[in-house]
């Protein structure tokens, strides 16, 4: 039996229409199923050991100093505990400095879990006198092990190579080369002074009922004393901004591989009707020996059910090779190690698969149950059944629902959902509206050209198809080139506006005494002299006498500005670069304030409301007298608060300061971090690079996913193409018999391809050109002018594709005499 089930499989795919909906099936489950392994292995390494991510059950994170009240509350519950200290610093060795995200542990870290480091060590932290650097930080600086490193006032050996720290997170500091430290010999490096930012975290471990009833007193004398800058972390919030991150990434690609999914799904409409005509004759010949509605029903499941075998098997290996190429790309971005593949993602595609299946195949195949056998003689279809119709509204409402759950965000699946058919419907339009236009113009203007006259008046008679053809495969172009604009353009674009000469370092933690040497030291290396601006840290504590904290607001953005404390400067004269949208610049000695515009928009501030902001035990309350906007392509140092020198100038501070340094200057940061320990020196070039790294990354991946949408897209033009060959043939066989060459015919054929392409590669290259202009405009406050680009590229990627697709149908049609084209009706 099973063999016989298996030469009827065979047999059936044979048929070309049966083989496109088999191909668009498979790119369905493999779209969905890399990108939900890669999901479900990230959200599982998650799950698998939460304590390994906080190494600890439980974490206490702030940017001062945790009160040691919290410390002996841990003794006296008896819970292990442990400390660390995260913050950047210059890392020396020779004559290579290089900015390090620096770790400082005790002796009983981690708590959960364990380092990985070569050669293995003895102890689980470094040993006091030497650090454990990772591998990218030992490339930058050109280092190995047995080396001797500088951190500050104190000289390390390096005695190990940090392969894997669980712990990490996925703050931009943490993307940054990690060195390992042991929390004894902080103090000697005098790295942590007035100004640094630093991250403390004490860890706790112990029994779950232990561990609540902490977590729970840790959080009522937080509120109950009014700290700031605090946050718990726990197994089910471990890591929330990585989390945070991945869940967004999730959704996005999740939507994107949805995406490909329906594109897909309108290649497996197209190709089922294909098919459904191709078969109706041989049921109706069933029918007439003799067939019930039952066996030619059984038949069509048989069908359907081998289809979905076939596209799961094939699917599922092509998404476990996407996916092992998507971790590769991601690289660092991801866990160092991920839990193996399981099988509910691959169940949730097939799942999903299945239902496009049946709401946009089922309804054709089924309406083979209804094929009468007069069909022989008058070659038309049966009605559509009503409960075909239920079956297909089955199969639609479950994939949109499987779509909704997919996003996990109602809101978010409703705005795509909606751009998608804003976008569909748009591009209908245009197409629809340019076929009719070109059709008249060419009647009024291009009477001689006979190959071009037939090929818009085909188009015109079947125009439902060229305007499904178009749009399928605008929409798949558009998102394609989106990317590759956001890839290359918009980031060359935003560092094409920064000046030549704009400052590539900023210094940081500079203290009073120290200006006049650095100067010098700036300007004997060539630099031009520095200006130094004083930096204040402060938190803000009340807005118009009302205490506010971060539960006050509801943006997220919001919430952080408020929990973090702010870098405040002050000074007499309106920074260059700056520029007041409303309001009046800082006049007199007076308490008042001048707020950066956006900020003030985060945090609903406007002219006049009262800010109060705490700094070295004292409250400093001022107005908000102006608000401006800041010219950040300047690489320039800006703050998002300045008051009047009166306000600040007594409270304790420090100075930062940006330069250009010429790439032929050489050591200059080495001699620096050597003379003045107490400096952080960011090398803004090394960071672009770094995001860079990142966004090429990310867009890879988006390219690779993209890649099944094209697929998808192409599928939908050979679909769409096939499903009109009746006609081409018929038009062909006419041509043939009135004497037309294999010239005029490819004349024609070349025609309606490039008619396609042109107009689905124009619309998808202005309107990916919008999108990246309104993105550059609104969100990156950038210029984008690559119109021409986008344009061209888009009528290129557009032509090719109908080229590829239509070829081999387009030769089939020229090769056949006219009484073959008549036989393939």
């Amino acid at each position: 039996m099973l063999a016989s089930f298996l030469r009827t499989v065979k047999r059936d795919l044979r048929s070309s229409e049966l083989a496109a909906l088999l191909v668009a099936l498979t790119l369905s489950v493999a779209a969905l199923s890399s990108v939900s392994f890669l999901a479900d292995r990230m959200q599982r390494a998650f799950e698998f050991d939460a304590r390994q991510l906080l190494a600890a059950d439980l974490l206490l994170v702030a940017d001062l100093p945790l009160p040691e009240r919290f410390i002996q509350e841990a003794k006296e519950r008896e819970l292990s505990s442990a400390q660390t200290v995260v913050f950047p610093s210059m890392a020396t060795v020779g004559s290579q400095s290089k900015l390090a995200s620096l770790k400082a542990v005790s002796t009983s870290y981690p708590l959960r879990g364990s380092l990985q480091v070569s050669p293995q060590q003895v102890n689980s932290t470094p040993p006091g006198g030497s650090v454990w650097a990772d591998p990218a930080m030992l490339s930058a600086l050109q280092a190995k092990v047995g080396n001797q490193m500088s951190l500050g006032d104190k000289t390390f050996l390096i005695s190990g190579i940090l392969e894997r720290e669980l712990d990490r997170g996925a703050g931009f500091m943490n993307f940054a080369p990690r060195v390992m430290m042991s929390l004894e010999d902080l103090p000697a490096t005098g790295l942590i002074g007035l100004g640094s930012r630093v991250t403390y975290r004490l860890l706790l471990a112990g029994s779950d009922q232990a561990i609540s009833a902490y977590e729970k007193w840790a959080t009522q004398w937080i509120e109950s004393e009014g700290l700031r800058g605090m946050r718990i972390e726990t197994l089910e919030n471990a890591q929330p901004v990585m989390r945070k991150t991945l869940e967004r990434a999730e959704r996005f690609l999740s939507l994107v591989a949805l995406l490909t999914a329906m594109v897909a799904a309108v290649a497996i409409a197209l190709s089922a009707r294909r098919y459904v005509l191709k078969q109706a004759d041989v049921c109706a010949v069933m029918k007439c020996l003799g067939a019930s509605q039952k066996t030619i029903l059984l038949n069509q499941i048989k069908v359907l059910g081998a289809l979905c075998l076939l596209a799961t098997i094939m699917g599922s290996t092509i998404a476990y090779g996407v996916q092992e190429v998507l971790i590769r790309i991601l690289g660092n971005l991801v866990f160092a190690n991920l839990p193996s593949l399981s099988l509910w993602p691959l169940a949730w595609s097939v799942l999903f698969s299945s239902c496009l299946l049946i709401g946009f195949a089922g309804p054709p195949l089924l309406s083979l149950v209804m094929i009468s056998p007069v069909r022989l003689i008058r070659k038309e279809l049966g009605s559509v059944n009503i409960k075909v119709l239920w079956v297909a509204l089955f199969g639609l409402m479950t994939c949109l629902a499987l779509i909704a759950i997919a996003a996990q965000d109602w809101k978010l699946a409703s705005w795509v959902a909606a751009s998608f058919g804003a976008a569909v419907a748009l591009f209908t339009l245009v197409s629809w509206g340019s076929l009719r236009i070109l059709n008249i113009l060419l009647v009024k203007w291009g009477a001689q050209n006979f190959a071009l006259r037939f090929a818009l008046t085909a188009q015109a008679r079947r125009s439902g198809f060229a305007v499904m053809q178009i749009t399928a495969l605008g929409i798949a172009l558009m998102a394609l080139l989106l990317i590759l604009l956001l890839r290359q353009d918009l980031l060359s674009t935003w560092q094409g506006n920064i000046p030549v000469d704009a400052p590539n370092r900023f210094m940081i933690n500079v203290q009073e005494d120290q200006k006049p040497s650095i100067t010098q030291s700036l300007l004997d290396a060539g630099v031009a002299k520095p200006s130094f601006s004083p930096m204040v840290r402060a938190r803000l504590v009340e807005v118009n006498g009302k205490t506010i904290g971060p539960n006050d607001y509801v943006d997220e953005n919001a919430r952080r500005l408020v929990d973090r404390e702010f870098n405040l400067s002050y000074t007499e004269q309106l920074p260059e670069g700056n520029r007041i949208t409303s309001g009046k610049w800082i006049d007199g000695s007076a308490p008042q304030v001048s707020l950066e515009a956006g900020i003030a928009k985060t945090l609903k501030l406007k002219l006049g409301d009262q800010m109060t902001f705490e700094l070295a035990g004292e409250k400093v309350t001022a107005p908000i007298t102006s608000l401006r906007k800041l010219d950040w392509s300047s690489m320039k140092v800006n703050f998002f608060v300045i008051m009047p020198p009166a306000m600040l100038e007594q409270m304790p501070q420090s100075w930062i300061t940006s330069y250009y340094q010429d790439a032929a200057i050489e050591g200059l940061d080495y001699r620096l971090a050597q003379a003045y320990p107490n400096l952080t020196i960011v090398d803004v070039a090394t960071s672009l690079r770094q995001i860079q790294d990142v966004l090429d990354r990310l867009s890879s991946v988006l390219g690779l996913l993209f890649a099944f949408t094209i697929a998808a897209a192409i599928l939908v033009l050979v679909a769409a193409i096939a499903a009109t060959q009746d006609e081409r043939f018929r038009s062909a066989a006419l041509l043939k018999a009135v004497g037309a060459s294999r010239a005029l015919l490819r004349k024609i054929a070349l025609a309606e391809l490039l008619i396609i392409g042109v107009l689905a590669g124009a619309l998808a290259g202005l309107a990916a050109g919008m999108a990246a202009w309104a993105l550059g405009r609104f969100i990156l406050e950038i210029e984008f002018n690559a119109f021409a680009q986008s344009l061209a590229m888009g009528i290129s990627f557009g032509v090719v594709a109908c080229l590829l697709a239509g070829f081999r149908f387009q030769r089939k049609i020229q090769t056949a005499t006219a009484m073959e084209c008549l036989r393939e009706i």
